[in-house]
């Protein structure tokens, strides 16, 4: 199974907000975005040392997943993987922390702002649940991120026999091939011991 991972950028970060201004002291600072980026301040001073150095566009590991897209997942810049998939259906854990809170929570394709794309496809594609619009296109092939997502999720019992079959089916084949094998040699020395038998006599 091949998990797609998409390279997330803020979600407002074509916007630009006003100059820099502080959190005040009244707001959870959890929540605090100076710079107006989408990207938590505490979020930016983990991934770039600053409240407000952060472009989004880092990824320190060089996995896909954007350094504030994992801070905001697992606490580091390295942490989360795109393949790590615990539920075996196609969405890398990241987006169901995100998401829903657990690496093997249920995430179904709900719409949470309506154009289309599911809850968990929008935090892979931009970062949060409500922030894709369906129209991104990372690669540029014309062909949505979203669609590109949905194609990857597979159920997980699809999943489980298709490799199980193939697996008995490659071991069969394998065990077939090698009796042949056996057997065309075993007949080729008995013709050749015959051959230099034959010859010896005369």
């Amino acid at each position: 199974m091949t998990t797609m991972a998409a390279v997330i950028l803020p979600a407002s970060m074509a916007v630009a907000g006003p100059a820099h201004a502080p959190c005040s002291a009244t707001h959870d600072v959890s929540s605090c975005d100076a710079d107006r980026d989408t990207i938590p301040d505490t979020v930016e001073r983990v991934v770039s040392g600053s409240p407000t150095g952060a472009t989004g566009r880092e990824d320190s590991d060089g996995d896909g997943i954007p350094d504030w897209t994992e801070v905001m997942a697992c606490g580091t810049i390295r942490c989360a993987s795109p393949t790590a998939d615990s539920a075996g259906d196609g969405i890398p854990d990241f987006a169901r922390i995100l998401t829903c809170g657990s690496s093997t929570c249920y995430t179904d394709n709900a719409d949470t702002n309506s154009n289309g794309v599911p809850r968990w496809a929008s935090v892979v594609i931009c970062g949060t649940t409500a922030c894709a619009t369906g129209h991104e296109d990372y690669d540029a092939d014309g062909v949505s991120d979203a669609v590109e997502l949905a194609a990857c999720v597979k159920p997980s019992a699809d999943l489980a026999s298709t490799g199980q079959q193939l697996a008995i089916g490659l071991l069969i084949a394998l065990s077939i091939a090698l009796v042949l094998t056996g057997v065309m040699l075993s007949r080729k020395r008995g013709l050749f011991r015959a051959a230099l038998e034959s010859s010896a006599a005369l």
